[in-house]
């Protein structure tokens, strides 16, 4: 009951700050990044050209590292951005898209972890685990590694108490650790896997309660609940004749609803709107 009545006042104080957060991202899932902080209640910004990013994050509440369509020009603003935050204190969330597929990737996201400029990853288990073991060893940026949900417990785990920051380890079960101690959530829907963008939107969620809570365990906890709630909403709105698109589409339906109407979280999504 306490983390409910703490993801209550960080819902509360999400919708009365509406806090800008600044994404460097990737173009194939920015606009859904930018339409999911809008209907949580927060303001994006997607700025990467590396000559502005510093004054862009410094004016911001949360910086977005996702290197899904990672290049020379976004890496240079990346840390740019990176070393702005750290010195103002802004939290920065990392989603390390394809880092077990790609040196480059790896390495740019070691260097971020490494240099303390992180203070949550959201990933795959596949990416979490390519970070844990500092190795690049499998094709493509979605998860296709078989663990069981104590593998994943514990590269929750390894990520956060390695790189001394909070690790949320996404999927059909949902893994958030501080290094010490692991929040294990249940809630979303099979249609996410039917999507592109699920994971960044989650990151961006994730993001957007960093920006008003120093509390970055709960912060990201909660970006993964909100998603989870407004993933089985959604799938309550749909119709038989409903497909991936309309789901995408009543998502961030689901994003509004759910940020707008959190004493609603625990009813049934068919309930929620009465």
């Amino acid at each position: 009951m306490e983390m409910q009545n703490n993801f209550g006042k960080i819902i509360a104080e999400l919708q009365k700050q509406k806090p800008v957060i600044h994404h460097i991202t990737n173009y194939v899932t920015a606009e859904a990044c930018a339409d999911a902080a809008i209907c949580a209640g927060a303001s994006p910004v997607m700025a990467d050209e590396p000559e502005e990013v510093e004054v862009i994050t410094a004016g911001s509440d949360a910086l977005v590292l996702n290197l899904g369509t990672i290049n020379y020009n976004k890496m240079i603003a990346m840390e740019r951005s990176a070393m702005a935050a750290k010195k103002k204190g802004i939290p920065v969330v990392l989603d390390p898209v394809g880092v077990m597929s790609s040196a480059l990737r790896l390495n740019f996201a070691l260097k971020l972890l490494k240099g303390g400029y992180v203070n949550i990853v959201r990933g795959n288990y596949d990416e979490c685990r390519a970070l844990a073991d500092e190795k690049a060893a499998g094709h493509g940026v979605d998860g296709v590694l078989q663990a069981d949900e104590g593998e994943k417990l514990q590269a929750a785990k390894a990520v956060a108490g390695k790189f001394n920051c909070i690790a949320a380890v996404t999927g059909q079960v949902d893994y958030v650790s501080n290094g010490k101690q692991v929040l294990v959530l249940n809630g979303g829907n099979e249609m996410l896997k039917k999507i592109t963008g699920a994971g960044c939107i989650t990151t961006t969620l994730c993001a957007c309660c960093a920006a008003v809570t120093k509390d970055y365990m709960t912060a990201a906890a909660l970006g993964v609940v909100i998603m989870g709630q407004a993933a089985e909403l959604a799938a309550g709105f749909m119709e038989k004749k409903d497909g991936p698109g309309m789901f995408k589409t009543r998502l961030f339906d689901g994003i509004y609803h759910v940020t707008g109407k959190w004493n609603l979280i625990n009813l049934k999504p068919e309930e929620r709107m009465n």
